[in-house]
Order: C-alpha cells, then sequence, then structure tokens
C-alpha cells in the first residue's frame, strides 16, 4: 500500500485515475479542460483544475512546464496499478493464440523461450523478455546420444522440466549407434535427477578412478558424458529478448536519440535484465516495477512487469515486458499473467 494514497477522498482517486488513463491513452500531457470535456465528473473546469493541483502538491502528478498539463509521476503510476486500475481479462481469442504460437513449439530451450518472447511482444506491443534457467537450475530426466555422422555426435538432454538442450560434438574416436544407445541409458540411469553441476562433479571423480582405466567400455562412457555435459554451455542464465525495435516508435523514445542509446545499451547489459527479471521470483503473481523502482528502469524510464513460471512447485525463471512507464497496465498485467500461467502450465504437464 502507499500510504500517501491512503488519505485521498475519492473525488481525488477518481481524477488521478482519469488523468493516468487519458495520458496512457495520448501520450500528451492532461489538462482541466479535456477531462471536462469527457463530461465524467461534472465539475467545473476550474474545480479540476484544483483537484489537479492538490494531486501534483501530493507528488502523484507533475507538469512539464507552467502552461503544460499535468503527466503521472512514478509516484501516481504505483499508486494506479495497486489501487486504482480496473484489470481487463485476456480475451478468449487472446489466449486462443497463445496456444496457437506456443502449442506448436518444441521445448528445446532456445526455440520455446525466444517463441514466448516474441509472443509476449506480439500480444503486449511492449518488448517481451524470458529469463531462462541456469545450467545450475538445470536437473537432468534423460540424456539421448544420436551418431549423425564418423566422430560426430547429437546430444540431446531433457530436463525434468522437459526442456530440451541439443547441441553438436566432436569425438576422437567413432561410436556405434547401438553402443551411443547403452551409452544413453547408463548415463541416463546413474544420474538423472541430478543438476549438471552435480553431473560433471561426479563424472570428474568417477573418470580419476582407477577401475576406469581397466574397462574400456565404462571409460568411453564416461568420456563421452563429460564432453556432453562440459562443452559448448554458457555460463549463467539466458535472456531472450524480441520487440525492441517497438521502442522507435514510442512518443518517449521518438527523437530522442540519448534516450534510445541508454535503452539499448541497457539491453545489451543483459545480467542486469536478468537480475532485474528474476528479483521477481519469490513473488507469487505480477511485479511491477517503475522508473525509479531499480536502477534498469531508473536509467532508462521504462516500467518492467514480470511474473514467474515455474514447474509445479519448483521456480524455474522469469518472464515479462519492458516498455514505457506509459504503459496500459490494465490490458499487459493480465497478459502477462497469462502467459506465465500458460508456461508453467507446460512446463508442469511436460513435453509430449
Amino acid at each position: 500500500m502507499i500510504s500517501e494514497f491512503k488519505g485521498l477522498d475519492g473525488r481525488s482517486r477518481e481524477v488521478l485515475a482519469s488523468v493516468i488513463v487519458a495520458y496512457i491513452e495520448s501520450a500528451v500531457p492532461v489538462s482541466s479542460r479535456q477531462l471536462t470535456k469527457g463530461g465524467k465528473f461534472g465539475l467545473s473546469s476550474a474545480s479540476l483544475r484544483n483537484a489537479m493541483a492538490d494531486l501534483e502538491d501530493l507528488g502523484f502528478l507533475t507538469h512539464p512546464h507552467v502552461s503544460a498539463g499535468r503527466v503521472p509521476t512514478d509516484l501516481g503510476y504505483r499508486a494506479f496499478v495497486r489501487e486504482l486500475m480496473t484489470t481487463r481479462l485476456p480475451s478468449a481469442e487472446e489466449r486462443a493464440r497463445i496456444a496457437e504460437e506456443l502449442a506448436p513449439e518444441p521445448f528445446e530451450t532456445d526455440r520455446f523461450f525466444q517463441a514466448t518472447s516474441r509472443v509476449l511482444f506480439r500480444l503486449t506491443g511492449e518488448v517481451g523478455v524470458v529469463a531462462a534457467p541456469a545450467s545450475a537450475r538445470f536437473v537432468l530426466d534423460s540424456v539421448h546420444f544420436t551418431r549423425l555422422s564418423e566422430r560426430r555426435i547429437l546430444v540431446a538432454e531433457v530436463s525434468d522440466a522437459g526442456l530440451v538442450e541439443s547441441r553438436l560434438i566432436e569425438t576422437r574416436d567413432d561410436f556405434a549407434q547401438a553402443e551411443l544407445d547403452a551409452i544413453s541409458r547408463r548415463l541416463t540411469v546413474d544420474y538423472a535427477g541430478k543438476t549438471l553441476d552435480e553431473i560433471r562433479a561426479l563424472l570428474l571423480d568417477a573418470l580419476a578412478e582407477e577401475k576406469v582405466r581397466m574397462d574400456h567400455a565404462l571409460a568411453r562412457t564416461l568420456e563421452l558424458g563429460r564432453r556432453a555435459f562440459a562443452e559448448g554451455r554458457p555460463e549463467g542464465d539466458a535472456v531472450f529478448v524480441d520487440g525492441t525495435e517497438s521502442l522507435l516508435e514510442k512518443p518517449e523514445f521518438r527523437g530522442d536519440v540519448e534516450a534510445l542509446k541508454r535503452m539499448f545499451r541497457a539491453f545489451e547489459e543483459k545480467a542486469r535484465l536478468v537480475n532485474l527479471l528474476t528479483d521477481c521470483l519469490s513473488f507469487d503473481g505480477a511485479r511491477v516495477v517503475i522508473g525509479s523502482d531499480s536502477v534498469f528502469t531508473g536509467e532508462t524510464q521504462t516500467a518492467v512487469v514480470t511474473v514467474p513460471y515455474r514447474k509445479g512447485d519448483r521456480v524455474l525463471g522469469a518472464l515479462g515486458v519492458v516498455g514505457p512507464r506509459r504503459m496500459e497496465y490494465e490490458r499487459v498485467v493480465p497478459l502477462v499473467e497469462e502467459l506465465g500461467r500458460y508456461v508453467s502450465h507446460r512446463l508442469t504437464e511436460g513435453a509430449a
């Protein structure tokens, strides 16, 4: 709750909500005359002007220059999101579109989360972002080796969340497919239920044991496992972003080269964006970060709406959108929550 907001009377709340809605729609400072024309209040322009001045004195509104209308402050936006807005639940068409665009996607990590960020952008008009699980959170369900050609093997690791990470490795020795099938079964039995960090440590310990030197088949199994779980894997979380070009069309950034530079630099520093997204992992529902709430949104003058996604009770990561503070929160927040529920459902029910 915002303590300053509790003392506002009904008329002040109504005026504040109307100013914010009008500014979100138009991106133009809102005057008392505009509100009077709307015919919602039954108050004179002077009475509305006084109410808006009082809200400015309390820090909920401000104005760009003396003769301009009012625009919301970060405090005003927070009051709107937490207390005033009337959320618009996703339509049947929007829910169908989510299923239509994501259901066909295989649970190969990069493809699925890139598709999720793309759907976020397409539905909300804001930049879609997804923080994918770090390798330390990847718990193995099974591993599969496929011979592509001499000394070239495709490795597919399936997590307990149904996500698939696949890549190509090259080996010094050749392997027949029958041997690869046996290695797949053995490594799955020995290491299912463990994180990748645990698997790496166990493989290194096993390779160091004297008996491995006396068992050629075991040595080949463990060495192939070491290569599969250690090679070509980026450290830390991955973040998938879609729709950054939409920022060029936002009134807040259009023509403001310096603001755009700050924005795109912030997106390039993906670790900061991942940290902001994963800060929401302890929240059950949506978290809205506006302007001065964080270093990222403060520097870029943006807002972020983010929710965690999970498999069962285990939180895996976060997804959301980044956009101007003048974001259509009433529509965007429920859509982000819907995407969070959909992704969690697919991860929990498993990938076929």
